[in-house]
Order: C-alpha cells, then structure tokens, then sequence
C-alpha cells in the first residue's frame, strides 16, 4: 500500500453551509507547517486560516487525528470549511500543490482495512450504511459496521479450528489406530452445533441481504396512458417529458424516490403498443425487462377509455403478479381518487394531482415488515455465498469422519475456515478488494 498523503472533498457535490475535505498520510507534519496558520492538538477542534502563500482561502475548523488513532490508523485531517465548491476545491488544489494527491474512491477505507483499523465486512459495510435506503437497512448496516457480523464469523472459525485440531489429533496420535467411539460421537455432535449455528447466520444474512437492495417500481402502460405525468407528480418535478404525442417515452428511465425516508426506485417506460419504429421497438424491449426486475408494477390505464382485453392479456401473458392497476384521468370521468378494496383497483388524475397519495401508500405497503432482529446483519452476495460454502465443507466433514476418512475430513475444515477467513478479507484477492473499494464514493 502506498502511504502517501491522500485528500478529497467528502461531502457531495453543491453548495452547502459546510463541507468536509479529508487528508490521509503516513506523515502529514510538514503539510500541516505549509497550509495552516498554526499548530494545533491532536482530536481537538481549532480555527485557523488555510494559506495559500499570504493568500487566505478560508478561515476552518481543523480536526487532526494522530496516528494510530485515527480512521485510517495514518494521520489524518478533517477540515470543516465553507461549503462551496470553489472553496473547497482551492483548498483541495493547495494540497495537492504542497505534495498530496487525490484519494482514490473508497482509499480511506482501503487504507483503514490494510491498517487493521477494519476487517473486509467493516469496510463493506462502510459502504453500505452509505447508500442504505430505509431505517432498517441503516439499523442492519450498523450492526455489521459495529462488528456484530464478524464476531459471529471469528467466533465459527475458532469452533472450526477446535474441531480440526480434535480430528488431527486422531490422524497424528491414532492409539494403534483404535479410536474410541465417544470421541467421534463427540466430535459428530460438535459439528452438527457448528453446521445450526451457520444456519441462524444465514438467516439473518439472507434478511439482511434483502435490505441491501433498493426496491423497484416500474410504471407501465400504453403510450398516452399518463405514466410520465404520474410520475412527475410523485417526484414532485418534470423529469420526465409528457406530450399527446404516443411513443414518447422511448427508453426505461429510473428515478429515485424518498417517500417517509425510504428510498425507491420508480421507472418510467417507454408504452406497450405494436410499433414499426425500431427505436421505439428497443424501448419496449427494455420495458418488459423493467417489469422482470421489478418489485412492483404499477399498469396504468386511461380511465376514459377503460382496460382493454389486450392489457389484460398482457398482464397474464408475462405473467406480472405483483402489479397494481391504476387507472388514470378520472379528472375525466368524474370520479373520485380511492383504492377499490374489491378489485384493488387504483383511481387517480396527474392532471388534477388526485389519489397521489394513494399511490405512496402502495409503495409504503412494500415495507411493511418494519422490524428486523437485533442480529440482522447487510450482507453482501459474497458472504451468503461464502457461508453457504462452509458449511457445506463442515457437511463432508463429517461425512468423512464417519467413514473414517480422518485426512479428508481434517481437510474439509480447513476449507471451511479459509471461506470463512475471505469474508473478513484476511485471503482476498486484489480483484476482489479492487471491485470492494472502488465501488465507494470518493471521500470514504
């Protein structure tokens, strides 16, 4: 790992009160002599003038971690100063002029892991808790940031390592080769606990995994059928062109959504009909792959003109069974915005902005199930992956011990260790750990 000195603006991008710019280095003493009007003390917040020569650039509080104790065990210094972006960008030039460079995305954390500040899940969860996109996806991400979640891996390895030494001690000190039955019977049993300990973690990873992944809600219909305009009134802007004129929306286009902070995607697409337009052709292409990945679809009809026995078919033939249907421009029919419980039927106008409301509570619906266990952990893929490959080393394990295969089943569990060892990243590839951080905002 290189060490030297890093920086970057942490905060996103805008004018703001405040922003954060954030400096990483081995040694960061004579960058602090050359940019700062004066010393100042470790994990104390001080004000000072940032200099460029005699030239002030801002006037900041400066909050300055000495190694070791710091975020990313180097120096380190957070600057809290004027939130607009000339400022910080001059700033963020002046030290990159006085020898720093800029952060790679996600290189604090990177640095933090190779510092054993934090284990791989840590810093995974770094970035999780970051994008995270409701209350409980926060509370999860917290819970494996916190090191609840490589707790319980530590704690299955060193049950892994007990038992590999209890099976190596059969194949190196074998009594004449006479094994008493307890002993196996005891190790048998130790195994089975281990194998119904992974099962409670993949529980919990397998809760968590669904929190880790933003809901989808795609808007679908025939063209004119006001699927652009609703969308529009949810998001409270025009974002997405409206015209009379049919086939103008020609792609999948994705938004997000805050409704009661939960975080949603909502697509708008391009309208079902027979076209001769390639263009629009594509458009309708991605359309049915929005309604493959998606949660929910909302299928939006003209209320004037009614559902036609071809959308009906069409919601049968692709087989679309999580769907709402909402029929629209009952500004024109004279009726009023409500959820028919009987059809579960949905009845709005964009134009007048009516039964909006109706439409979030659909959405809201979605999370319904607000409480998750105090062991739900944001688990990536990779780690249900891994643990679902140790476990099934700790299954032949014990296949083998039964059949006296003592090597093949001392070998077993040292397999289901070290898949247990890549979750906390302690034999990752640098692929791996590539693809990890540069998945990260830049800043963290």
């Amino acid at each position: 790992m290189n060490n030297e000195a890093i920086c970057a603006i942490a905060t996103p991008p805008g004018s703001s009160a405040l922003g954060i710019i954030r400096v990483s280095g081995e040694d960061l003493s004579l960058l602090i002599g050359k940019v700062f009007s004066r010393s100042f003390e470790a994990r104390k917040a001080t004000l000072v003038n940032i200099l460029d020569n005699d030239d002030i650039l801002d006037k900041s509080i400066i909050i300055y971690y000495e190694h070791p104790k710091s975020y990313t065990g180097e120096d380190m210094i957070e600057i809290i100063c004027h939130g607009n972006h000339i400022v910080m960008n001059s700033i963020l030039n002046l030290f990159i002029k006085n020898g720093a460079r800029n952060a790679n995305p996600g290189e604090f954390s990177e640095r933090a892991f190779f510092n054993n500040k934090i284990n791989l899940s840590q810093a995974e969860a770094v970035a999780d808790l970051i994008s995270a996109s409701d209350h409980r996806a926060v509370k999860a991400a917290q819970n494996s940031l916190s090191g609840k979640f490589a707790q319980e891996i530590i704690y299955l390895s060193q049950s892994i390592l007990s038992l590999r030494a209890e099976v190596e001690s059969i194949i190196n000190f074998p009594e004449d080769d006479d094994v008493p039955d307890i002993n196996l019977k005891n190790i048998e049993v130790n195994i089975d606990k281990i194998i119904s300990l992974f099962s409670e973690v993949l529980n919990a990873c397998s809760e968590g995994a669904t929190l880790n992944q933003r809901k989808i809600f795609a808007f679908v219909g025939k063209p004119n059928s006001g699927k652009s305009s609703l969308i529009n009134c949810l998001l409270r802007k025009d974002a997405s062109i409206v015209s009379g004129h049919a086939g103008t929306t020609r792609d999948a286009i994705e938004y997000e959504l805050n409704i009661n902070d939960k975080i949603v995607n909502i697509i708008d697409t391009a309208g079902i009909r027979d076209t001769n337009d390639y263009v629009e052709q594509e458009g309708i292409s991605r359309t049915l792959k929005s309604i493959t990945n998606a949660d929910k679809v909302f299928y939006i009809v003209d209320d004037s003109k009614g559902i036609t026995e071809s959308e009906k078919k069409f919601i049968k033939n692709h087989d679309i069974k999580k769907h709402t249907i909402l029929f629209n421009k009952i500004d024109l029919t004279d009726k009023k915005p409500v959820i028919d419980n009987s059809s579960g039927y949905v009845y709005v106008s964009a134009k007048e902005s009516l039964g909006i409301n109706l439409i979030k509570e659909i959405i809201q619906e979605e999370f319904s199930n607000e409480n998750i266990s105090e062991n739900t952990y944001l688990a990536r893929k990779r780690h249900i992956e891994l643990l679902n490959t140790a476990q099934e080393h700790l299954k032949e394990s014990k296949e083998n011990l039964m059949h006296g295969n003592f090597d093949f089943s001392a070998e077993e569990l040292r397999l289901a260790h070290v898949a247990l060892s890549s979750i906390l990243g302690q034999n990752s590839t640098d692929d791996l750990l590539n693809e990890i951080f540069n998945s990260f905002c830049i800043g963290k």
